[in-house]
């Protein structure tokens, strides 16, 4: 501020030292006055000096270059011609009006989930225990200290009361910010079965928003988009992929440990294996057998709860046939097979079939059983 002063006296050659503070200080009110119109009058959209950011919406098509008279242009191509946009393209926000925010897309990069692109609201299916997505959901609200309540009509929709956000839209965590007390909004959370056994799907909607000016405001009606339900679904995702992780690892734990098995038939009388093991367990632990075995897993299919293996001739010559065991434990032909985990009432099943689809013989699960057994009994 004095720097400023000292600028003006010395402009009107007007020494500082013979004006008093009174006069410093109206002088100087005076100054910044001058400034600050000064500024307004220079810069601005009605300034001497406009901003040039979206100068292009303005842009004119310049005239076509012209050949002049008598002369004759071998070939003419014209490599840059304008497309036709249509009334629609050209009725759509350019310039200052167009949203600077990023695109939002939905993060269904989990192995067992995928995008519902039909959906009119952020969806995902979710290839998993219904029980466990749901007990998920009620952590996650807890996890971010996000009140709710289950709608009495349909218990398959979760209700959040109101959510601090920022104001973009998305949630915040930081209670007591400024923008937690500026904008909030509610969301619901929906769970729908799908046509794929041991599938949901996902909805989060953003129900409402409201924001104000300041903290002594009345709250006021806002906008709801796509984008503001979907950055709840993008946040709820990546905590559902930690219970993951940490089920994963409890996994991992129970699998070293084993469980047994016992021959039987499923409803269409193949023979396969029986056990009372939760089926995630027998998933993971059937991965590790086959591995054992000699099988080579060369694709896999969550959802059809199916292995796709290879088993490779032995490798010829006198070494190979006495350290390798393949042939005289597996009493089957080289080539591809699948291995499915299945539903028998209360019980898993394993069941083997061949390269044709077809279930393995009874004779041959007999003769697999102990090898079976002990691998999948093994604590390791």
């Amino acid at each position: 501020m004095l720097n400023l002063i000292c600028y003006f006296c010395i402009l009107l050659e007007l020494p500082l030292k013979y004006l008093s503070l009174n006069q410093v200080r109206v002088f100087g009110v005076c100054c910044v006055s001058f400034y600050i119109s000064g500024c307004g009058f220079i810069y601005g959209d009605d300034g001497l000096i406009k901003s040039r950011e979206f100068e292009y919406v303005n842009a004119k098509e310049s005239k076509s270059l012209k050949l002049p008279p008598g002369l004759v242009h071998q070939s003419k191509a014209d490599f840059t011609q304008l497309p036709s946009i249509g009334k629609l393209a050209s009725e759509q926000n350019i310039g200052s009006a167009l949203d600077p925010s990023a695109p939002v897309q939905i993060l269904a990069v989990l192995e067992n989930t995928r995008l519902d692109s039909q959906s009119s609201l952020p969806a995902v299916y979710i290839l998993d225990e219904v029980l466990f997505v749901w007990e998920s959901i009620q952590k996650f609200f807890v996890e971010y200290n996000i009140d709710s309540n289950i709608n009495k009509e349909d218990k398959a929709i979760v209700l959040t009361n109101w959510v601090a956000v920022d104001e973009r839209g998305i949630w915040i965590e930081l209670d007591g910010s400024e923008e937690a007390e500026l904008n909030r909004a509610k969301f619901s959370f929906k769970m729908v079965k799908s046509d794929i056994p041991n599938e949901l799907k996902l909805i989060v909607e953003r129900n409402a928003s409201e924001s104000r000016v300041d903290e002594d405001d009345e709250w006021e009606l806002a906008s709801v988009t796509w984008a503001d339900s979907a950055d709840m679904m993008n946040l709820f995702l990546s905590y559902y992929d930690k219970q993951l992780q940490i089920r994963q690892h409890q996994y991992r734990q129970r699998i070293m440990a084993g469980f047994k098995v016992e021959l039987g038939q499923n409803t269409k009388n193949e023979a396969v294996l029986v056990t009372k093991a939760l089926h995630s367990l027998v998933w993971e632990k059937t991965a590790k057998v086959m591995l054992e075995l000699g099988f080579i897993i060369i694709d896999k299919d969550i959802r059809q709860n199916t292995y796709f293996l290879e088993l490779q001739s032995p490798e010829p010559g006198f070494f190979a046939s006495l350290f390798d065991e393949t042939e005289s434990t597996l009493p089957l032909d080289a080539g591809t097979y699948q291995v499915v985990v299945g539903e028998i009432g209360e019980n898993r099943s394993i069941l083997i079939r061949d390269e044709q689809g077809l279930a393995l013989e009874a004779s041959l699960v007999v003769k697999l059983f102990p090898n079976l057994s002990r691998l999948y009994g093994d604590r390791r």
